[in-house]
Order: C-alpha cells, then sequence, then structure tokens
C-alpha cells in the first residue's frame, strides 16, 4: 500500500475508533503506523515480549 493511501486508511480507523467508541486491533510490521497506536503490544515466536 502507498503511503497516501496507508494515511488515508489510518485517519478512518482513527475517526471511527472517536466517533463509536470502538476498539481497533491492528497487526502490522510498519513502526511508523503502530506509532500511531494508543497501546503497542511486541509479539515474537507467539508470546508477549514488550507492551508499550
Amino acid at each position: 500500500m502507498d503511503s497516501k493511501s496507508s494515511d488515508e486508511i489510518v485517519a478512518l480507523l482513527k475517526k471511527s475508533n472517536k466517533d463509536y467508541k470502538q476498539t481497533i486491533i491492528m497487526i502490522t510490521h510498519n513502526t511508523e503506523i503502530a506509532e500511531i497506536a494508543d497501546r503497542i503490544i511486541k509479539i515474537e515466536d507467539g508470546k508477549i515480549v514488550k507492551e508499550v
């Protein structure tokens, strides 16, 4: 996905979260997108190794 599309999708998810009080679970390898989240859980080999 290109960066413009990525930005638009993240904006839509944030709006949905705010307007409808939804919890959104996103799985990504993209650290830039992950940094937008309120909470980040890092998993390695099926185990939680870090929670921010």
